[in-house]
């Protein structure tokens, strides 16, 4: 986290900075669409000042257990689900539960979510397994298998498709191939799917392939249905021969312990589920003529290469100078006023010598940006 820090400071010291590396949907004009914002807007507030279930609102629940049925193919019951205040906070839940008795170790992609990393790192041993950028940032299985004989403590795998910051989308061979190496090796996969709904082809869950393998799911409100300020998600346990009911139990024990979501978040979350579809897919269509228009401009500059993403908001081009990507974004920001993070601050060998840009602000804002990173490669690239 050091490096975000620094260019925290470096942006105070440096006004009027343009943000192309903020995954927050709402600040760049993305919202509900309009009827359901009427909606939100006529709630009476204080009608939810009471507290919440400590599993969430049941109507909710049951909305969620039938969006899980129709993007996942799999039933996954209301009672099953939990809120939880985004998916940052379903993160220390699950390591919570999932080390609580006995330490481990657990495999998380790379490059991989910052919060996740951070999290992971509070309640056990963490080690990656190197996602490939000549495979289109797919998992090196070979390399898997490899780091999981050697690790032999491990109990979970993290899967988060479509990936941040790669935005690759793994496919049904690909996810079948980590649900065989998790039944192989008695693995609990914890799949990640906030952004489910925004890929480019076909999205497909681990969850329906996932068979006798139990699953921790993990999604939320913040990218699909834009209301990250909410802070709502929800975490969902899979374990149809019950293998796991201590896991289980304990998941529940600490969201009772906390006491449950904010209400009025999820009396706005069951609002946002009523979106109509054709809203939900132009602001899908919006990021991902983004994404392409971003993609063929940073291409177009000597010292870049760029794997096109296939969902999320995501672009991570790869710079081929010998230049330090973290000097890199000082610079950036410091010379031109544009801020976008390292890719070396999301994992180890795979991340270096990258840059992660977000797809949500205006074409000529990305284009601003382009524009900064060619000068600066014409100068540190020398």
């Amino acid at each position: 986290m050091g490096i975000f820090l620094e260019l925290e400071k470096i942006a105070q010291t440096h006004p009027n900075y343009l943000h192309l590396s903020n995954c927050d949907p709402p600040v760049y004009g993305y919202v509900l669409e309009e009827s359901v914002q009427r909606k939100i807007d006529q709630l009476q507030i204080s009608k939810f000042s009471g507290y919440p279930s400590w599993n969430g609102d049941e109507k909710l629940r049951q909305a969620l257990s039938q969006r899980i049925q129709e993007i996942c193919n799999v039933e996954l019951p209301p009672n099953k689900i939990v809120m939880t205040y985004g998916v940052s906070e379903g993160f220390p839940l699950t390591f919570d539960a999932l080390f609580n008795k006995t330490p481990g170790s657990v495999a998380i992609p790379d490059p991989s979510y910052i919060p996740l990393i951070v999290q992971a790192r509070r309640f056990s041993n963490i080690w990656f397994y190197t996602c490939d950028e000549e495979l289109n940032w797919n998992p090196d299985m070979d390399q898997l298998v490899t780091s999981l004989e050697k690790h032999s403590d491990t109990k979970a795998i993290v899967i988060i498709t479509p990936n941040s910051p790669t935005g690759a989308v793994y496919s049904e061979k690909i996810l079948k191939e980590l649900i065989n190496i998790a039944g192989q090796y008695n693995l609990i996969i914890i799949t990640d799917e906030i952004y489910d709904s925004m890929t480019f082809g076909t999205f497909v869950s681990p969850l329906e392939f996932a068979q006798e393998i139990p699953v921790i799911y993990l999604n939320g409100f913040s990218k699909v249905y834009r209301l990250p300020g909410y802070r709502l998600g929800y975490l969902g346990w899979y374990d149809p021969l019950e293998k796991h009911p201590d896991i289980w139990q304990h998941l529940k024990h600490l969201c009772k312990g906390r006491l449950g979501v904010t209400s009025i978040a999820q009396e706005i979350a069951k609002l946002a589920l009523q979106e109509p579809k054709e809203a939900t897919l132009d602001f899908v269509e919006s990021v991902h003529k983004k994404q392409v228009f971003l993609t063929e401009h940073l291409e177009s500059i000597d010292g870049i290469s760029v794997v096109p993403a296939q969902g999320g908001t995501y672009v991570f081009p790869r710079i081929t100078y010998n230049i330090d990507d973290e000097m890199l974004t000082k610079y950036l920001l410091k010379t031109h006023r544009i801020y976008v993070t390292p890719g070396s601050a999301y994992g180890l060998a795979p991340s270096k010598n990258h840059l992660r840009f977000v797809t949500l602000a205006s074409q000529e804002a990305l284009l601003k940006g382009v524009h900064a990173l060619k000068k600066s490669l014409e100068v540190l690239g020398k």
